[in-house]
């Protein structure tokens, strides 16, 4: 059921992507709902199924929304997934600050860790400002902590009998 429910954040968060990509282009580079969803996967799930929610959602980032080579932000996600996935299973972050936190932080590493990749690899990307960088973190922290607490009141009525 776990991968159930991947698969289908995954898709949402490539709709609304492609959504934002299509009604606000320039705006849309500010929120990444692929790192939303493996942030999730690895605080709920541990380092595996962050890893691998990464693994996908990069992949299609590549595809769909043009990477020079397919599989950098795959390889990325995959990284910062077994980091927070790690980090998840070793602190207690199940509070909303300390997930806000994570994402914050899981913004930032994806963003840089993928620019040197990229330059490790000779690939030509548009690169954030700092001001910019710090716009995509703090706007994915702050959705992200907002859908987290939705998503985890829905999941505790569900589990309600």
């Amino acid at each position: 059921m776990k991968v159930f429910w991947t698969a289908v954040a995954l898709l949402v968060a490539f709709l609304l992507q492609s959504a934002l990509t299509h009604i606000v282009p320039r705006q849309a580079r500010m929120v990444d709902l692929f790192v939303l969803v493996l942030v999730y996967c690895g605080l709920v799930g541990g380092e595996t199924h962050a890893m691998l929610a990464g693994a996908a959602g990069g992949w299609v980032q590549d595809v769909q929304f043009g990477g020079g080579v397919v599989g950098l932000s795959g390889l990325t996600k995959v990284l910062v997934g077994f980091g927070v996935g790690l980090s998840g299973t070793r602190f207690h972050l199940t509070e909303p600050g300390a997930r806000v936190l994570v994402l914050f932080a899981a913004t930032l590493v994806d963003a840089l860790v993928f620019e040197r990749l990229a330059s490790a690899f000779d690939v030509r990307i548009e690169m954030l400002s700092l001001g910019g960088l710090l716009t995509r973190a703090t706007l994915n922290a702050a959705l992200g902590g907002v859908i987290f607490f939705y998503v985890d009141r829905y999941l505790a009525r569900r589990k309600r009998p």
